[in-house]
């Protein structure tokens, strides 16, 4: 069997790799790298349409490999067709996706699509969501739409067959529903991936069922993430719903501002039900409203979580031209959206209704250029904003976070962070390896794999740590 890493390790995300035994392989995620892109494009630097492709494939952002991407992205000057013709040929099968980020499905834009996709059934519906509810489509946001891709979907307990390849997926705790890890079975070994996972959050009993599975399976190679293997520190949901709790009572008066992401629903839980318990109602925009809606179907949201519950409202965002024409300004979905709230009795508000009664509400943002709608909310005195996702770590998110830090001086408001990881800590790891007793461990999403080493050290179990680079192959 053999592993090839083409994004993933040495990094935070970008997870792509290759598993391959008897010339037949698979790719467990295919997301976008942040951290490579960053290198090469932002700001007002970014790929022509009619280049995309190409321009990703010659700095790396992609990796070059034939017969696996989009020919209708193909630049009409040749370019993309001249990389791929010389580059490493695989006989891929296909592509699994272990959850909703798009750290680790974002690039399926740019496959084929007679390229079979095999995802969670939660994954599909997230991801089908937040695509349809996007404003502005880039190439990267369009995997679905306008699209007739093979998809097979699966849920805990099933198992895959790819040609002679058996796949089981274990749900795993992490910030967003619908994630998995994988055991991988091939006829030259089995191997386990572990995606992104934590045992601090609220269903730590699905990670714990992963590990047990591994053992079970007898998968003695583990693709381990560490994405915080320096931090030891595990705040937990209720940790962060008390502190929530705390902050909505001293703001008695004014306007509770929170900025969190659009797929973490245990947070928005928490939020909810902090909101509840200080008598302030849950104020969500219509992209999030939706999801929601999703979460509910899926069977992870209570019914009296949804907009129009009486806990929970849906505000609508100005946009276009700044009047709340729906047929001027607003695209199909929220317009459908909207006359069903309203059918159902659940009318939405505007910002002039969170001005008028700041202390009856908690608005959710989703995004930090959300932090403009605040300038016609026009914040009271004692509002707060409280950031309720992860901490910034790399300088671009510096720069974002302190340029809403300068609005947020403007607008006069105060503003906390408040956060439970999605990722295990430390001693979480070490855990997960005296449970697993795994005889080889790859490191993958983590900026730091040679402190693996240590880390075995300390779970006590014979283990050998195998670093790996992009695109260099590993032979198990």
């Amino acid at each position: 069997m053999r592993v090839i890493p083409f994004g993933g390790v040495n990094e935070i995300g970008g997870n792509k790799f290759y598993v391959e035994a008897r010339d037949e392989g698979l790719f467990i995620d295919f997301g976008i790298s942040y951290a490579t892109k960053r290198e090469y494009f932002g700001g007002f630097i970014r790929p022509k349409k009619y280049a995309f492709l190409a321009s990703l494939l010659r700095c790396g952002v992609i990796p070059a490999i034939s017969d696996i991407y989009d020919d209708n992205l193909f630049d009409p000057l040749g370019l993309s067709k001249e990389i791929l013709q010389s580059s490493i040929r695989l006989n891929t099968l296909g592509v699994i996706i272990s959850h909703p980020h798009m750290d680790h499905y974002g690039h399926l834009s740019l496959l084929k699509d007679e390229l079979p996709i095999f995802m969670g059934e939660s994954t599909f519906k997230i991801t089908l969501t937040r695509e349809l509810t996007k404003s502005a489509k880039t190439v990267e946001d369009r995997v679905f739409l306008d699209r007739e891709r093979k998809v097979e979907r699966f849920r805990t307990g099933m198992s895959l067959n790819i040609s002679s390849i058996r796949i089981i997926p274990i749900h795993v705790d992490h910030s967003v529903p619908g994630s998995y890890g994988f055991v991988i079975h091939t006829p030259e070994g089995s191997i386990a991936y572990s995606g992104d996972l934590r045992l601090h959050g609220p269903k730590s009993h699905f990670t714990h069922e992963f590990t047990e599975r591994i053992q079970h399976e007898g998968a003695q190679t583990l693709m381990l993430e560490g994405t915080r293997i320096e931090e030891s520190n595990d705040i937990t949901e209720h940790d962060v719903f008390l502190r929530l709790v705390e902050i909505f009572q001293r703001a008695q008066h004014g306007l509770v501002v929170v900025l969190t992401g659009i797929t973490d629903y245990d947070r928005f839980i928490s939020i909810a039900n902090a909101a509840m318990k200080c008598s302030r109602i849950t104020a969500v925009p219509l992209r999030m409203a939706a999801m929601l809606e999703v979460f509910y179907e899926l069977g992870m949201l209570p019914k009296e979580l949804l907009p129009g519950a009486g806990n929970v409202v849906a505000y609508i965002e100005r946009k276009g031209s700044g009047s709340l024409e729906l047929d001027r300004n607003y695209d199909r979905w929220e317009r459908n959206y909207v006359n069903q709230l309203r059918e159902k009795g659940a009318d939405p508000i505007f910002d002039v209704d969170l001005s008028r009664r700041q202390n009856r509400y908690v608005m959710v943002m989703n995004s930090p250029d959300d932090v403009f709608d605040l300038i016609f909310v026009k914040p009271s005195e004692g509002s707060v904003f409280v950031y309720s996702s992860s901490e910034p770590h790399n300088e671009e998110q510096e720069i974002d976070k302190q340029r809403v830090e300068n609005w947020l001086r403007v607008l006069g408001m105060s503003s906390i962070q408040v956060h439970a990881s999605g990722h295990a800590g430390r001693t979480e790891l070490i855990d997960i390896l005296r449970k697993t007793t795994p005889k080889k461990i790859l490191p993958i999403h983590s900026e730091k794999p040679s402190l693996f080493n240590k880390l075995v050290q300390e779970a006590g179990i014979d283990c050998k740590v195998v670093e790996m680079s992009r695109c260099s192959e590993l032979r198990l």
